[in-house]
């Protein structure tokens, strides 16, 4: 028999979404908990619809403690993780049925693809993490915000395996959450609280730095990952160091500290070959350095990539033809 899939949600006031996300995995689950934390809108009528089992959580200003009152609710032999404003396309229902009748594996690394505003550099912005994990007591989120799964199940011996699922997420592109504020100020006392107790903890000053980024907050952004580089921070897995360099090395390049931008992103491009982000910034760091045929081999590589997710063409463009003319060819 095909193993039973539980989706496990925390919701509060996503009417807009909820519908969408929990058509796209009808058929694919064989239940779903939602661990509601007050909605006052239409989100649990949302949910009842949709047969799911929902559960009154009283908020804790910790996603972890919701995210594991759902897991202590699940009955299926795996678990699906999705928020609100997520759904399964179609091309990854089957992969997730293949992945948990197949797989030999404890957890599963799926893709989170974020579609991002019209005003953003990047189309989307793809983030690998563990939403498809085995139904086992031990496997429990940990950290109040920004919550994880893979270290219980790694300290309990599981193994994690990487798929190329797609899983798309929508709420980056509105920029708000829960039809109210922004996502940088509810996450940031949350995570200012979390720091206090782990003072040392590399991942909650990243997130730190990237949230602070996010509200334009540029120079506080900068010190506050740079901290980063001074923890031990290597074991945050190659995803997160990927974007941690390519962070400094765009907040280094508005600095003008082009040859710390170029060192960044030559970085960042180590642990994630394809970051278009990074190959950008190594391109416009040797034209400000002058270094113009070094320039213009980078801006050719960018260029000719088939997979970036930039939307750049029309600088790309002109900044090809500058180089160019000022290198006559």
């Amino acid at each position: 028999m095909e193993p039973r899939i539980s989706l496990c949600m925390i919701v509060r006031n996503e009417e807009a979404f909820l519908d969408r996300c929990l058509e796209s995995v009808r058929g694919l689950v064989h239940e779903i908990i939602v661990a509601d934390t007050g909605s006052t809108d239409f989100s649990k009528e949302i949910a009842a619809r949709h047969k799911a089992k929902i559960l009154d959580f009283p908020w804790q200003n910790d996603f972890s403690m919701a995210r594991n009152f759902a897991l202590d609710a699940a009955s299926g032999e795996w678990i699906l993780v999705l928020d609100a404003d997520e759904e399964v396309p179609k091309e990854s229902r089957e992969a997730i049925r293949t992945a948990v009748s197949k797989s030999d594996t404890d957890g599963v690394e799926l893709i989170v693809r974020s579609s991002m505003p019209e005003t953003d550099i990047l189309k989307f912005e793809d983030t690998r993490i563990v939403r498809l994990f085995r139904n086992r007591k031990e496997f429990r989120y940990v950290m109040p915000i920004h919550e994880q799964i893979r270290p219980s199940i790694e300290k309990n011996g599981g193994d994690i395996s990487r798929s190329d699922i797609v899983v798309l997420h929508y709420g980056y592109s509105q920029g708000i959450v829960q039809g109210k504020g922004s996502r940088g100020q509810r996450n940031l006392p949350l995570l200012n609280e979390a720091v206090a107790a782990r003072p040392k903890d590399p991942y909650l000053h990243y997130q730190i730095g990237a949230t602070l980024m996010s509200q334009g907050r540029r120079d506080e952004a900068y010190a506050e990952l740079k901290t980063v580089l001074s923890l031990k921070h290597a074991d945050m897995g190659p995803a997160i160091l990927d974007k941690l360099y390519m962070k400094l090395s765009q907040l280094a390049l508005e600095k003008n500290e082009n040859e710390e931008a170029i060192r960044y992103a030559r970085k960042s491009i180590e642990y994630g070959a394809g970051n278009g982000i990074s190959m950008y910034v190594v391109a416009i760091a040797l034209l400000s350095l002058n270094r113009i045929s070094e320039g213009y081999e980078q801006l050719l590589k960018i260029k000719e990539k088939k997979d970036t997710n930039l939307r750049l063409d029309l600088q790309l463009d002109h900044l090809l033809k500058a180089c160019k003319e000022l290198l006559k060819i």
